[in-house]
């Protein structure tokens, strides 16, 4: 009798030892974003809360039906197209056959518009970092972050590509603020992850954007998303902009902070590149070998101001791209400031 205590006794402890071994392997093996290195530990699961929101360990994504009845964000209104300015661009992008393009523009003074390909879904590369910033302000407001605590650098968060984060030393310090301006500014991946796991992961963000009123732009990886597989389409980004001055959708303090941020991005060298030098831009750029674009808001001498995103599916690493949303860009302001439509 003894014997048979003992032996159940030692078998009631070794089975759940066996079972949560091989559930933890086969979570390890389902784990397959390679920009994230695991490991063995099993406290791992208590520190990456970001992963676990978003269910990576069982390779899922989620997408929430999208909010049609009462989004969070507003619709320009839209007068009417600009006829002219939509033919030159069209004849434009007839002069780069090997590009497709997606134009959205909005003209805040008058409310007209052109849109070519803009509710086509792109790749979005790094221009998808603008929900992360929106979605950031948006906690920041309900108390959930305060902007001035600090985030460390993890293993879990480090990445290749844009940004020079990832070589600073594990457990550097920054506060959410300044991820914010590295994330934007000079499109750092890195920063771009933290702020990403800071927000709830990509489910979280995902269910962010739906609620906003969004069915074009949505996380599936990730930064870098070298692939391609987060997309937007220009459309919705252009309505991402216009609600930076929802009173709705931002404080006053928030807009600000926004504006503050996304007027000093460095990569100065696409539509920013076809504006005259006294010409305010706030925006973001996106590059990846499959897709280059830029969206943002001009400000014109005058204050006058108009939302311009363009984005560009390419061959790989083309700089056609380049040229073309500079010319596009060019083309654009000259068409909006002389008020030629």
């Amino acid at each position: 009798m003894r014997f048979l205590i003992l032996f159940f006794s030692i078998f009631s402890l070794i089975v759940p030892l066996v079972f949560f071994n091989n559930l933890n392997n086969i979570f390890l093996k389902k784990f397959n974003n390679n920009n994230i290195k695991i490991p063995g530990e099993i406290f791992y699961l208590d520190s990456a809360e970001f992963s676990i929101a978003d269910n990576t360990f069982l390779d899922t994504r989620y997408l929430d039906p999208v909010n049609t009845e009462n989004p969070l964000v507003k619709s320009p209104i839209m007068t009417g197209e600009m006829l002219n300015l939509k033919r030159k661009l069209k004849n434009l992008m007839a002069s780069y056959p090997r590009l497709k393009s997606g134009i959205f523009i909005w003209d805040y003074s008058t409310g007209k518009y052109v849109t070519i390909n803009a509710d086509k879904g792109f790749p979005a590369a790094s221009i998808i970092k603008l929900p992360i910033l929106f979605q950031l302000f948006k906690r920041s407001e309900k108390g959930l972050i305060d902007l001035s605590d600090s985030m460390s650098t993890e293993n879990a968060f480090i990445t290749r590509g844009s940004g020079s984060l990832q070589y600073f030393p594990l457990g550097t310090t920054l506060t959410y603020r300044r991820l914010a301006e590295l994330m934007i500014q000079e499109s750092d991946n890195t920063a771009s992850n933290m702020l990403l796991a800071a927000v709830g992961g990509m489910n979280e963000l995902n269910r962010a954007i739906r609620n906003w009123g969004f069915s074009k732009t949505y996380y599936y990886n990730w930064l870098p998303d070298l692939k391609g597989k987060n997309k937007a389409s220009p459309a919705e980004i252009g309505k991402m902009l216009y609600n930076i001055d929802n009173p709705d959708f931002f404080s006053l303090e928030s807009r600000a902070e926004i504006v503050e941020i996304m007027g000093h991005v460095k990569n100065r060298y696409l539509i920013q590149a076809g504006l005259p030098y006294n010409t305010q831009f706030l925006h973001k750029t996106g590059d990846i070998g499959s897709m280059l674009g830029d969206a943002g808001i001009v400000i014109l001498p005058d204050e006058r101001k108009y939302i311009i995103v363009i984005m560009v599916n390419r061959p790989w690493n083309n700089y056609a791209a380049k040229q073309f949303i500079i010319e596009a860009s060019d083309t654009t302001y000259k068409s909006i400031s002389r008020k030629r439509f």
